[in-house]
This record gives structure tokens, sequence and C-alpha cells, in this order.
């Protein structure tokens, strides 16, 4: 944990009704406010599938830099890596000098949990998967009233 997380103190990790393992406030965030970094080793995109089959990576907590690399916050991540996905996010990720921050959208009150837009998205065109695949392999737990039951930008 670095120091200014230290000395902000705002989140804790606990179960979460979303998935898994989630982020939770625990004080008033006010609007704007960074968080904290997403953190982990910077992958190129195109050694994940291989690190997934030698068993370096789950990809669970992998989060897109840009077109070429990827950070896969299960490798030397932080607590954000748990932030869960919702179409109706009350965080974002904010890139500075390519590295990515989390902020709030809205003011969160104690005990809300935090969550952002995945948004994945396939960059390579060879690679087609119907809507109906996105649901089924990527679903949406979020429950928000616009979900649109999958991880994956449409």
């Amino acid at each position: 944990m670095n120091l200014e997380h230290k000395l902000r103190d705002f989140t804790i990790v606990k179960i979460s009704s979303v998935h898994g393992k989630g982020v939770f406030a625990k004080r008033i965030i006010p609007k704007g406010t960074r968080i904290f970094e997403y953190m982990g080793k910077r992958v190129s995109k195109e050694n994940l599938a291989s690190d997934l089959e030698n068993g370096l990576t789950s990809m669970i907590y992998v989060l897109n830099l840009n077109e070429t690399v990827a950070v896969d916050g299960e490798r030397g991540g932080n607590d954000a890596r748990y932030i869960n996905h919702s179409c109706a996010p009350n965080c974002e990720v904010l890139y500075f000098n390519e590295i990515p921050y989390i902020y709030a959208m809205e003011e969160l009150v104690e005990g809300e949990e935090l969550s952002f837009d995945y948004k994945l998205n396939f960059y390579k065109e060879a690679i087609k998967i119907t809507a109906e695949q996105k649901k089924e392999w990527f679903p949406c737990n979020c429950g928000s009233k616009n979900c649109r039951g999958s991880l994956f930008l449409y």
C-alpha cells in the first residue's frame, strides 16, 4: 500500500453481492476524488493468451491500458482490482501518463460499493463473438436499470 492510500484510507475490500469481492467506501468520498491507482504488471496483449495457458494469470483483473498493453492486477495489483463492473458506474478510470486512476463520478456514501464500466472489447477484428456469447461468457451482475447483460460494450 502506498503512502497516499494509507493517508486517504477511503476504501475496504469485502464480500460483494454483485460478484466475489468488492471495494466499498469506508467514509464519504467526494465527487471527483482520485481514490487510487489501478496497479499491476504491464503486459503485452499479445502475451495474455499464453500467460493464461501457462497459469501466470486468470485474466480476471486485466485492465486495458492502450491498444497493445494491459495492466494485470492479479500480478502486483492493489485493492482496485476488486472493483466490480456496473453498467451504471459510480467511478471511472482516467489515465495520466499511461497510469490508470480510479475517480469518483459522484459522491459515494459510507458502505457504498465502488464500480466502473469495464467496457470489454476485442481489438482484433478477426475475433467475433455474438451478443449471446458475450452475455454467456462475460455476464454482468450489476442489476442496474439499463444493464447490458454483459461486461462487453456492444
